[in-house]
């Protein structure tokens, strides 16, 4: 029973996706071990955490890409923040989130890497420049924890083997290591142009790690029209 119910997450492609997409993650997604612990606490941890993750990047994207983009990518971004900001149910707001993420990161990744990028930063006022800089170290922060998060979430999934009534409380797990699978091969790059075209205007947006601290910024600029 216990195979059968991890065989059936797996085929989800969350994992294997994960493992394909992230090179030397495959090998420690592969190595943990499921089983141990309390499946329901891990999986209510994870949860809060992926949440907490998935915001700090979705408003760092939207930031990204309301500086950077077109008009059209622009108006995209603002819908986005409209939208979250109405949004009171939790579920509703981590679809949002895990939508504008999946959508925003490729976007954000190829805006950075521009032709017109740098012009573009070195006409920005200071303070929206340093919203830029905040937001590419949030998202740095946030690629370095992402993989632990992708192993913790491997293990509660080979645990709901141990009780077949925690598939529920793990199903949002996999929601969440899908989001994660999805952005995390765009945020080094994200990462590494993001860094280097704010250092060459001038503005150094700091060296993120794991433990760096990671707010969320709720008040993005966005051009208006």
């Amino acid at each position: 029973m216990k195979n059968k119910l991890v065989a059936l997450f797996l085929a989800l492609g969350v994992a294997s996706s994960a493992n394909a997409q992230f090179g030397g993650l495959g090998g420690m997604l592969g190595g943990s071990k499921g089983g141990g612990g309390d499946v329901g606490a891990m999986a209510e941890e994870f949860n809060r955490d992926a949440s907490a993750i998935n915001e700090v990047v979705t408003y760092s994207l939207i930031q990204i890409v309301a500086a950077l983009g077109d008009k059209q990518q622009i108006a995209a971004v603002k819908v986005v923040n409209d939208n979250l900001s109405k949004a009171t149910d939790p579920k509703e707001k981590g679809s949002i989130q895990g939508t504008a993420i999946k959508e925003q990161a490729t976007i954000a990744e190829e805006l950075l890497k521009s032709d017109q990028a740098k012009a573009k930063v070195e006409k920005m006022a200071p303070e929206m420049q340093q919203k830029v800089a905040k937001s590419i170290f949030a998202v740095g922060v946030a690629s370095l924890r992402i993989p632990v998060m992708m192993d913790k979430g491997r293990k509660i999934i080979e645990g709901v083997g141990s009780n077949p009534m925690n598939i529920s409380k793990a199903l949002p797990v996999k929601d969440g290591m899908s989001v994660f699978a999805s952005a995390l091969p765009k945020m080094p790059s994200i990462l590494s142009t993001g860094l280097k075209l704010m250092r060459d205007v001038k503005v150094d947006p700091g060296n993120p790690a794991a433990d760096s601290k990671m707010e969320a910024d709720k008040n993005p600029s966005i051009p208006e029209g």
